[in-house]
């Protein structure tokens, strides 16, 4: 009896996490887009953590390659577009300042745009393990680099470079404010 509640129990947390997905979706691209005043100390830490958490998964992957094709290529082509997209939010954010305040506003529709990728993403590795859970290989072999697992490597990689460009830019330009 005490399985089936646990079994019962993983189900049900599994059946909200689905059910609460857009709204946490929602959540983010709400906290995302919005006009903030940084911290000091956060913007620092920000800029030195997210460039060694990049190199750091650089470096995962490169033990990943032996296990998992082009995992390394896919994630070091993922974190180098990062890079380039955290220039662009970058020099799209909105800086306001102030004598002694300062507010930056990240751009909506570059935050929008990478929700959408991790979105994308996400559906497309659930519909990959569907297609490999039914035995359908040549499938996932007509999308080409598409239906690759190394694929997520690609866009955790465009994510992290893109914060980890994003924070060290942040900080170099408000560096003199905060």
């Amino acid at each position: 009896m005490p399985i089936v509640l646990l079994i019962l129990f993983a189900l049900a947390l599994c059946a909200a996490m689905l059910l609460l997905w857009p709204l946490a979706l929602w959540n983010r691209y709400r906290v995302g887009t919005s006009r903030r005043r940084p911290p000091r100390w956060l913007t620092r830490l920000n800029a030195w953590l997210l460039p060694a958490s990049a190199l750091l998964f650089l470096g995962a992957m490169g033990v990943t390659q032996l296990f998992v094709a082009h995992a390394f290529v896919y994630a070091a082509l993922g974190v180098l577009a990062g890079l380039a997209t955290g220039g662009l939010g970058w020099a799209l954010t909105r800086v306001e300042h102030r004598p002694g305040a300062v507010w930056y506003t990240p751009n909506r529709w570059l935050v929008l745009a990478l929700t959408l990728v991790v979105v994308a993403r996400v559906i497309a590795g659930i519909w990959q393990a569907w297609e490999r859970w039914q035995g359908n290989v040549e499938v996932l072999a007509a999308w080409g680099p598409l239906g690759e697992p190394a694929g997520l490597f690609a866009v955790a990689g465009l994510v992290l470079g893109y914060h980890a460009a994003y924070a060290v830019l942040l900080q170099w330009r408000l560096g003199r404010w905060l």
